[in-house]
């Protein structure tokens, strides 16, 4: 090679050099002047509901509107409680999420990436996504059989005391339950058979029961998906049974003193409520009642070292959330509640009082 083909072979390579710096100089201004606005990132759906156990996809699409770059995120953190990947690539991607507890949860936190045109250089931005989702309790989703309130016990009776006063509602056969005045005797006489029958009288269920949910937020288990799942439990078991019979149900909710109520008269409007137990930005109507004024308790553990909390327990049909070991049943009308028993016997009783 001589001289002149060496020269000329450098001068080559410095314009080569030099023209890649000034193309990778672009690349970089053209992701550092990118102003912070400039990067958008939309939720398709800002809240989403599903039951617990069950998946939520939800489409999130990132895009530059001041430059010609392109735009990728990543996961980065979510709320403790729900597991969460993204699928798809670029721009454009699904939000898979599924939980296991019933509850509302937001926080999700995504990076943001902005890359120049060749791909040299990136720029990450951390966003929240605008995204709250709720998971209803399994128990809204079970089969249900009528609940069974003790006739002679239902209500308010016309007459002031049991046995008079209701109208004939039906006939049933004589149990260990059943009262001896209310045997249809005279039947029993027109026609042989096997067994007795009894009157029973028509249900006199209350129009309202109102619920105390009472928590203390300090308590340490508070805030977490475990505590959202067993409390919303809790509420379903207590709740519905008492809807599909035909009373409405009042929630009074208790934190720290502060009692907020709401309402529910049909399983739609009980999943309503469920949610708004947990939803920070809920519109809540300031309760004019207090926790004696509840036909049953549901409360924590930890609230049940308050002397006057557990004397309230005490007095009226109640639920201690514990989780772990099954605990001991304090008497006929208090009961430890893990998420799994049949609570129906306590709801059976309030109806009937």
């Amino acid at each position: 090679m001589t001289v002149i083909g060496a020269v000329s072979n450098f001068g080559w390579g410095m314009a080569t050099g030099l023209a890649l710096s000034f193309v990778a100089l672009f690349s970089l201004l053209a992701v550092a002047v990118i102003p912070p606005e400039a990067l958008n990132l939309e939720v398709d759906k800002g809240r989403a509901r599903t039951f617990k156990g069950g998946k939520v996809r939800t489409l999130l699409r990132g895009w530059s509107g001041k430059r010609k770059v392109s735009v990728d995120f990543e996961l980065v953190s979510g709320p403790r409680g729900v597991e969460a990947s993204l699928e798809g690539e670029g721009g454009s991607r699904t939000l898979v999420t599924e939980s296991r507890f019933a509850g509302v949860f937001k926080g999700f936190v995504v990076r943001v990436g902005a890359g120049d045109p060749l791909g040299l250089f990136v720029r990450n931005e951390l966003h929240e996504l605008d995204l709250t989702l709720e998971f209803l309790p399994t128990f809204l989703l079970g089969r249900r059989g009528p609940i069974l309130v003790p006739a002679a016990m239902l209500g308010d009776l016309p007459a002031g005391r049991s046995g008079s006063g209701q109208e004939f509602y039906s006939a049933e056969v004589y149990n260990t339950a059943s009262s001896s005045k209310d045997i249809m005797w005279k039947r029993e006489a027109k026609l042989p058979s096997d067994h007795l029958y009894v009157r029973v009288g028509e249900a006199n269920i209350p129009e309202t029961m109102t619920v105390c949910f009472l928590e203390k937020r300090d308590a340490e288990e508070r805030g977490t998906a475990i505590w959202m799942d067993l409390a919303s439990e809790a509420v379903a078991r207590v709740a519905l049974p008492a809807i599909l019979a035909g009373t409405a149900v009042k929630l009074l909710h208790v934190v720290d003193g502060d009692a907020r109520v709401t309402e529910a008269r049909n399983p739609a409007e009980l999943a309503e409520m469920i949610v708004w137990l947990w939803r920070r930005d809920r519109a809540r109507e300031k309760a004019r009642e207090g926790p004696r004024d509840a036909d049953f308790v549901v409360v924590g553990q930890a609230e049940t070292q308050d002397p006057e909390t557990m004397a309230l327990v005490l007095e009226k049909p109640s639920l201690i959330l514990a989780w772990g070991k099954r605990n001991p049943i304090f008497g006929s009308s208090v009961a430890f509640f893990t998420g799994r028993e049949d609570i129906s016997g306590l709801v059976a009783m309030v109806l009937s009082r």
